[in-house]
């Protein structure tokens, strides 16, 4: 592997060979991304591009290393941001996964990191029957959504995809209202309209449950991100994202809310 790597694969295949490259050769610093999750469309793969280089790291990790110190507290907390009011709960001793600049001092020069885990904080719910390790209830403001499918499933229709794509442009030009109660998604309103429906549909078995909570933490991208572009990097903006689906069966797709703040809170919502 070269000595710096950044690194967008467009298949399956191309994922496959990138990380049995770099296990043969462990040698160098490699960040990648897997844009065929996402969109692989040439102005999809350039934005992406476009973003990393924009993207201070180093800056990102110490806001995780921020994020963590409050989320240790494991305190009830406040969300609160543009038109958004929430409380989250985090179950006892359930750890969120981070990545600082510990961890990548610790990989001495030589690691390959998927780009996701250098720009949030998250917790994540991918196995139905495993308990919950988080409560979110609250009322949010969604700036963008963002769908992503690992397995690329032929069941889906493509009526489907394209109704997601054009609730994504909505989304992007009139911002949406999500309201979410004990962790499930009521309500998702762009424009007067409610496209719970559409979203049930396309995620799959795990329907409206959410399925991660997320602070994003990548502060240099306010100015540029553009919601209309299905890029994994826009995840990663600072604010909260909460996800319904889990990408196996169905989609998995990330309600994005920037400029949401935590604080700690003693108020619950019953």
């Amino acid at each position: 592997m070269p000595p710096n790597s950044v690194c967008i694969t467009l298949s399956r295949e191309g994922t496959d060979s990138l990380l049995q490259r770099a296990a043969a050769d462990p040698s160098g610093r490699a960040i990648y991304t897997q844009a065929h999750a996402f969109d692989p469309a040439l102005n999809s793969v350039i934005y992406t591009f476009e973003q990393m280089c924009l993207t201070d790291f180093q800056l990102a990790m110490r806001k995780q290393e921020h994020l963590l110190s409050l989320l240790d507290q494991q305190q009830p907390l406040v969300l609160t941001g543009p038109n958004t009011l929430g409380y989250l709960v985090i179950a006892k001793d359930v750890a969120p996964y981070a990545m600082i600049d510990e961890d990548v001092q610790a990989a001495n020069d030589r690691f390959i990191f998927p780009l996701a885990e250098l720009l949030e904080v998250h917790y994540t719910h991918m196995a139905p029957d495993a308990p919950r390790p988080f409560t979110l209830n609250g009322r949010f403001q969604v700036a963008g959504i963002l769908s992503a499918r690992g397995y690329h499933d032929p069941s889906i229709p493509t009526r489907l995809v394209d109704s997601l794509a054009t609730l994504s442009d909505s989304v992007a030009l009139h911002g949406a209202t999500a309201l979410i109660e004990d962790s499930q998604l009521r309500s998702f309103t762009v424009a007067g309209c409610d496209y719970c429906a559409l979203l049930n549909e396309a995620t799959g078995p795990r329907g409206l449950r959410l399925t991660e909570c997320a602070f994003g933490v990548n502060a240099s991208i306010a100015d540029t991100v553009n919601y209309r572009i299905n890029s994994q990097l826009n995840e990663g903006i600072e604010g909260l994202h909460v996800a319904v689906g889990d990408g196996r069966q169905g989609y998995h797709i990330d309600l994005l809310m920037p400029g949401v703040v935590a604080a700690p809170s003693q108020q619950l919502i019953t």
